[in-house]
């Protein structure tokens, strides 16, 4: 049996699927034979599975390198429920735990190993790295690689040089849903890729109906638009701000009788895992939320995404709208605008963006809320509170929010927003003695606590501090949040038993190397990321404003050449509902004489012709739908 026909049998055995979808079949066959491979597949479309089917065919260890915590702990539940094995080292779990981890993986007891980018410079990584028998690494979020993504991390520029001493010897898999021709060519070179195989689906949804209303009447359309769409099935509205989700999810719920629920980070967090699992199941058919949720969650049968609040760029418009419609029915993303919002958002980037003086404060208050003294290192990812940091530097809570996400962005900072509730407990006495207080004990409902606390912490919490999820234990112990840490902090205050933490509820942060007494930050370096920021923002801008076909905007923006217009957006049918007006040879010939030589944009060529805009905007489209024209960026050019 080849071992292609390997990994289509364990797609039956662990999945339950019959085929691959398009591309998947490719890029498997890709990595099965060796080559280097880039997976560029829209969100929805199958980008796992990828790694997961070779991993369960190769007889070695599949390292997956993911930039975000929870969602390799879902991916990790998600294998392990399937009897694939597989575990996760980051920050947010002990050092200890982190060594057992990689004796295991040692040891052969795993199939794939998710690790964040940072942990590759620990010294116990480079230690462990020449034991590990490492057939595949496969980079997901591989635009994190490159300055121009949306979300570049520095240290995954370093990947090549951490995982140096291995590198011709296993296979190489980079996959990302949202990358420019830029960003590509950026993956490529620093992965040093040899002719690697580039699989892409293209960013073509055609079960999707991309919609723009831009009015000053938000909660109005909101309304209308909702009424529609909740017919078709659930939805998902991206509100912004936790004040405008619980807003808007009462107004829904008063006006249109529909079961809607906020989610967002001020939500507890047993609350928001309940509002997961009842819209992922159709109770709940309806969240408004910030824009963490939905982030690798499987719901295939989503028939509607509506952004009240802009994203500032189309790498996260296109991700988060396309929650929409995975399972291939027909899906309405849509995007509500007002002329302020575009105001708005390029005033807060460049109000918020902190100076050199801003980020050194917030540096240096993180770095003192962890008691770490000057050369000194932290090992590990801790809780750090924004309003503690607030008050302590005078700063407004976005500045400091934004200087977090900077100093992540520059490398000086590992950051984790959204991370699953996990409780860590060390028992401070030994077995014996603890064993022998659960049979002594007379309180029966205190030596079962006691007694599954033991159990499920093991040996190890003896040694040191040993985590498992919240929700995991509390369901154990059959108790609620509450009485779980009411229950801890009798037995750590009051029987001297044990230590106990809980973490999730606040950003989790770790200076990457030994504090600095002055960080080393150049000017130029800040501007840069900002004006990038920016450049995305017109891009974003550019769509919604744009009065021809939004899916070829999009496509285009990613790189795609030769693309028609989809007939099924908002713009083409407005444009399909006008095309009984005459357009006359003679116009046709001022266009094409305009941009046969030279491509401009839609200001330039109004400048050359002196047409009402209109009219112009009408004749792009014609000769856009008719392959007369063709679109690069903002600029046109005459091909036809």
């Amino acid at each position: 049996m080849s071992a292609f026909e390997t990994a289509q049998k364990n797609l039956q055995k662990y999945w339950g699927y019959d085929f691959f979808h398009e591309g998947q079949d490719k890029a498997i066959k890709s990595v099965l034979e060796g080559n280097d491979t880039l997976v560029l597949f829209p969100t929805g479309g199958g980008k796992s599975l990828c790694y997961q089917v070779p991993a369960t065919v190769f007889e070695g260890l599949t390292l997956v390198i993911s930039p975000l915590v929870a969602l390799m702990q879902d991916q990790v539940q998600q294998l392990n429920a399937r009897d694939i094995p597989a575990t996760f080292i980051n920050s947010t779990i002990s050092s200890w735990e982190v060594e057992q981890r990689l004796v295991n993986a040692r040891n052969g007891m795993y199939k794939l190993l998710y690790c964040a980018p940072e942990r590759l410079k620990t010294a116990l990584w480079e230690a462990e790295l020449p034991n590990l028998n490492i057939a595949l690494v496969a980079i997901d979020e591989a635009h994190c690689i490159s300055e121009w993504g949306h979300d570049f991390r520095p240290s995954y520029r370093e990947i090549p040089a951490a995982l140096e001493s291995i590198a011709d010897s296993v296979r190489w898999l980079a996959l990302t849903a949202t990358a420019t021709p830029e960003v590509r060519e950026d993956i490529i070179t620093n992965l040093q890729f040899k002719e690697p195989a580039v699989i892409s689906k293209g960013f073509d949804r055609p079960n999707l109906k991309w919609w723009v209303l831009a009015d000053e009447k938000k909660d109005q359309n909101l309304l209308r638009s909702v009424k529609k769409a909740a017919k078709k099935g659930s939805g998902i509205i991206y509100g912004g701000t936790r004040r405008n989700c619980e807003r808007l999810a009462d107004l829904l719920q008063a006006k249109q009788n529909i079961k809607t629920a906020a989610y967002h980070a001020g939500v507890e967090s047993e609350k928001r895992r309940l509002i997961q699992d009842d819209w992922i199941s159709g109770e709940t058919p309806l969240v408004v939320a910030t824009n963490a949720f939905g982030m690798g969650i499987d719901k295939a049968d989503c028939r509607y995404v509506i952004h009240y609040e802009m994203p500032y760029s189309l790498e996260a418009y296109y991700q988060q709208a396309g929650r929409a419609g995975r399972n291939g029915e027909e899906s309405y993303p849509l995007l509500l605008f007002k002329e302020a919002d575009a105001h708005k958002a390029k005033q807060r980037i460049e109000d918020s963006y902190p100076n050199k003086e801003q980020l050194q404060k917030v540096y240096d208050a993180v770095c003192d809320s962890l008691n770490l003294a000057v050369g000194s290192v932290e090992e590990q990812m801790r809780e750090v509170s924004i309003a503690a940091i607030k008050k302590r530097i005078q700063l407004p809570h976005r500045i400091v929010k934004a200087s977090l996400k900077t100093l992540k962005h520059l490398g000086i900072i590992d950051l984790a927003e959204y991370v699953v509730p996990q409780v860590g407990i060390k028992f401070i006495v030994n077995p014996d003695y603890l064993r022998e207080l659960i049979k002594s004990e007379k309180n029966m409902q205190k030596a079962d606590f006691l007694d599954v606390l033991y159990r499920q912490f093991g040996s190890e919490a003896f040694e040191d501090i040993k985590y498992q999820e919240l929700d995991y234990i509390t369901k154990k112990l059959n108790v609620t949040k509450n009485g779980l840490i009411k229950g801890l902090q009798v037995l750590q205050n009051n029987d001297n038993l044990l230590r106990f933490e809980a973490l999730g509820e606040l950003p989790l942060v770790r200076p990457v190397d030994e504090r600095q007494r002055s960080l080393q930050l150049k000017k130029s370096e800040l501007e840069s990321h900002r004006n990038s920021l920016l450049d995305k923002l017109d891009y974003m801008i550019g769509y919604i404003q744009t009065e021809n076909c939004r899916e070829m905007f999009i496509r285009t923006y990613f790189g795609e050449k030769g693309v028609k217009s989809c007939g099924h957006c908002d713009n083409c049918l407005k444009t399909a509902q006008a095309s009984s007006q005459a357009f006359t040879a003679d116009d046709v010939q001022d266009i094409r004489m305009t941009i046969e030589d030279t491509a401009l944009s839609l200001e330039e060529i109004h400048h050359h012709l002196q047409w009402k805009s209109g009219k112009l905007k009408r004749y792009i489209s014609y000769l856009m739908r008719e392959d007369k024209i063709t679109v690069d960026g903002k600029k046109y050019r005459w091909v036809g």
